[in-house]
């Protein structure tokens, strides 16, 4: 019997810039202790899909490759940091992505070519789901920080881990890049 497996598509910023994240990650620990997703990797999520059967994720793989491969890089730019609120009590901090009229049409582009409903605000997270009092405490900081950065998006990463495999974690099934170039088949 075949198992079930959770996916997630993801752009990945510049190495610089997962630095740059991984720092204010560790740095705000020092404010708020330890939470979850400290040591997560910096990324743009796109697409969650859970509870695949591997042959539904190939199938959409394999018709999606050459639209993918149709689309230019995109370069994008980290203007400061936001937040998002969940249900009064628990908080997002996140690096904003500058909307602009070319990475808002690219990205409906890329919603386009995945056939993906999922609305999407281009983000990068430092903190996932902290208390409200947490928050309150890093934000004092957080909210002074000037960071702007600008990366390029190359390709989009897709992982995979088992769906329920206690402790699964990700790792890299494939990466489709943008390439900017048409094929006929």
């Amino acid at each position: 019997m075949e198992s079930y497996y959770d996916y997630l598509f993801l752009l990945q910023p510049s190495e610089h810039v997962k630095k740059q994240i991984n720092h204010c990650k560790f740095k705000a620990s020092d404010y708020i202790g330890p939470y979850p997703g400290m040591k997560s990797t910096a990324h743009i999520s796109i697409e969650d899909l859970t509870r695949q059967k591997p042959y539904v994720i190939k199938s959409l793989i394999d018709g999606v490759r050459n639209k993918i491969a149709s689309m230019p890089p995109v370069t994008l730019q980290i203007d400061g940091f936001q937040f998002f609120t969940h249900n009064e009590n628990y908080m997002t901090i996140y690096a904003a992505i500058k909307p602009t009229y070319k990475s808002d049409n690219w990205f409906s582009l890329l919603k386009k070519q995945l056939n993906s409903k999922t609305a999407i605000t281009p983000h990068i997270t430092v903190t996932k789901h902290i208390p409200v009092d947490a928050f309150y405490k890093l934000w004092s900081e957080l909210r002074l920080v000037n960071y702007k950065e600008t990366f390029t998006a190359d390709r989009l990463t897709i992982l995979q881990r088992e769906t329920f495999k206690p402790n699964a974690r990700y790792a890299i099934y494939e990466e489709l890049h943008f390439k900017n170039e048409l094929r006929y088949q």
